[in-house]
């Protein structure tokens, strides 16, 4: 069955199977192999003739090629959003999939029925990151789940916190759970915070109308946030299909 997530009082959707990934040499978009996949450091080699895959993009609009870009010039990244989702995303058609709004991460995060008791920081399979589980939950036999956040942050907390191994994943996943990977983040050609942080970038422009700056959703071990961040910062992207 398909796992549902509401999105707002009237949204639903499901999850892609993994974050988003480009190939700039042969001009291919797919979804990571894997939901605890993350390309991390090799992100340094982000350029329009690499060949190889990268997965973490600055804000799309039409002018950054979807973000495939190390310029940390502001200007380079100004106009209006063009969705990751107009792609064919490996054999999917364009328009697919789409990439969630501030307003729909924040009602996913904080204001869904039993939001709080949905999300939780783990370590799977030796990878940090967030989990979502979806609306209706039931936890597979031999599994615990527990909610929420580490009270330290760094990134050994994850496990600290909770630690499942990829059979236990497998029963999770299977059941619905959705894992965000903490893979970090890019400034120009540097890569830093993999495995410690990470950010998802939303459709929104940021709020107080700074034509530099995008909506994201952010965590580390002990606390998940939206925030407003350059846009010329490369952050990972997790699509979405309505429901």
């Amino acid at each position: 069955g398909i796992s549902v997530f509401s999105v707002s009082s009237s949204k639903k959707v499901t999850f892609s199977p993994g974050n988003l990934q480009y190939h700039p040499a042969n001009k291919l978009w797919r979804f990571a192999p894997s939901q605890t996949d993350y390309i991390g450091e090799d992100n340094s080699n982000c350029s329009s003739r690499y060949n190889g895959w990268l997965d973490l993009f600055g804000w799309s609009t039409s002018s950054t090629n979807f973000g495939v870009s190390t310029s940390t010039s502001t200007s380079d990244y100004s106009g209006s959003f063009v969705d990751w989702g107009t792609n064919k995303i490996g054999s999917d058609a364009p328009n697919t999939w789409r990439t969630l709004t501030n307003d729909e991460w924040y009602y996913l995060l904080n204001t869904r029925t039993n939001a709080s008791d949905l999300r939780g920081v783990a370590q799977v399979n030796g990878v940090n990151g967030l989990i979502f589980l979806p609306d209706t939950w039931t936890c597979p036999a031999g599994v615990t789940f527990k909610s929420g956040f580490h009270s330290f942050d760094g990134a050994k907390y994850y496990a600290a916190y909770q630690t499942f191994t990829a059979n236990q994943w497998a029963k999770l996943e299977a059941a619905g759970a959705v894992f965000l990977p903490a893979a970090g983040y890019r400034h120009g050609s540097f890569v830093d915070h993999v495995q410690n942080f990470s950010s998802y970038w939303s459709a929104t422009e940021n709020d107080n109308n700074d034509i530099n700056y995008a909506c994201d959703l952010c965590f580390y071990s002990y606390s998940a946030y939206w925030s407003g961040t350059f846009r010329y910062s490369g952050h990972s992207v997790r699509l979405v299909k309505d429901l």
